[in-house]
């Protein structure tokens, strides 16, 4: 079982230092692509030279054996993408990324057929690790076919093509056909991740994206999220404060989501909340002080879906587990009535077997054994 403590972060951070730790003697040469980046205007010459660095930079990058430098190598292609000048920019930047496109994708065809797995998925990593670098939505649209691969690092460098603030930006700016593309294909992925730290991207991504579907990613994440809590199965209760943040963001996107994000955002706060309550004999010491963390942080964007909320949830804590309680019966309901989350924003749980509305979250059982 993947285990909270040893997070992807921490895998991340022993690969980027392999794939990065760097021989400075790699042999693609970079004198004449510099001379055209430094030139206020370029000339039809000039393309050919941009043509010439981008192939014998894929060559080499494909080519090798020892794969210490492709880090150095990615840093390379990236900083010869731009002009040095602003004038230069005009051409010298589209120019590359049509010489670019072609043999990005022609090295995703390459590595694909490549039988050596673990070397298949170095290139590959790297490769999504270049398209992320680029920052261009015509080149993380390749990172879409790796959203579900079978090794970790490869679905992780897939989905953080699309964490980009920038490159979100430049969604919302672009093409519908774009972003409903994107989207579909980063809610499909959603339904079958099950690691925190990419179900966390997909969140961010959701939150800002002007599409419909961000509303159904950042709710599938936060069932998923809110299953595990009832079966006392969760890992890494940190992750709830981006999921919560996400839920509270979209509302800014797209307002007409304010009574389905506020359902989710209460039910996955309130089982947060339950399980801090009901896990004080069970629970180790980190996993409440992160379910502290989580709370502390859940107060702060309650102001996003009722702007008159005063944040009582650390003063609670500080006093008992009785005023958590109340607190949180108070804000998202309970047996005794409808909490200030429904009655201001007009949402229910879902539907009793009779048909009439649910107006109490989610409850957990009392823990027997905890998988941690």
């Amino acid at each position: 079982m993947y285990n909270k403590k040893i997070s992807i972060s921490c895998i991340l951070l022993l690969v980027i230092l392999n794939l990065v730790w760097v021989n400075p003697l790699f042999a693609v040469t970079t004198t004449q692509i510099d001379a055209v980046r430094n030139k206020e205007a370029i000339a039809e010459s000039d393309i050919t030279i941009i043509e010439d660095f981008i192939n014998e930079a894929f060559n080499e990058l494909l080519n090798k054996s020892d794969f210490s430098d492709i880090g150095a190598l990615r840093n390379t292609i990236v900083s010869r993408s731009v002009a040095s000048t602003s004038s230069g920019k005009i051409l010298y930047d589209s120019k590359f990324l049509t010489a670019f496109q072609p043999k990005f994708s022609d090295a995703l065809q390459k590595v694909s057929a490549i039988t050596d797995i673990n070397r298949k998925n170095i290139l590959t990593t790297n490769l999504l690790i270049l398209a992320y670098d680029m920052g261009k939505i015509e080149i993380s649209k390749s990172a879409l076919n790796y959203l579900q691969d079978e090794n970790v690092m490869t679905r992780y460098w897939a989905a953080n093509n699309f964490s980009s603030n920038a490159l979100i930006t430049a969604l919302n700016a672009g093409s519908e056909s774009d972003r409903k593309e994107i989207a579909g294909k980063i809610l499909k992925a959603v339904q079958n991740e099950k690691l925190s730290d990419i179900l966390t991207i997909y969140a961010q991504f959701a939150s800002a994206i002007k599409d419909n579907a961000g509303n159904n990613i950042l709710t599938s994440i936060a069932q998923k999220r809110i299953d595990l809590y009832l079966a006392w199965n969760v890992q890494d209760e940190m992750s709830e404060d981006t999921i919560l943040k996400a839920m509270a963001e979209r509302i800014k996107t797209d307002t007409d989501s304010t009574k389905i994000m506020g359902r989710y955002f209460s039910s996955l706060f309130s089982v947060v909340v339950q399980r801090y309550i009901q896990g004080q004999g069970t629970l180790k010491d980190t996993d409440k002080n992160e379910l502290v963390t989580v709370i502390i942080q859940g107060d702060k964007y309650v102001q996003n879906f009722i702007p008159d909320w005063n944040g009582n949830f650390k003063r609670a804590l500080d006093k008992d587990l009785s005023s958590l309680l109340a607190e949180s019966n108070g804000l998202f309901g309970s047996a005794a009535g409808s909490g200030k989350m429904l009655t201001t924003l007009g949402f229910d749980y879902g539907k009793n077997p009779d048909g009439s509305a649910k107006t109490i979250p989610p409850t957990l059982a009392k823990p027997t054994a905890l998988n941690k």
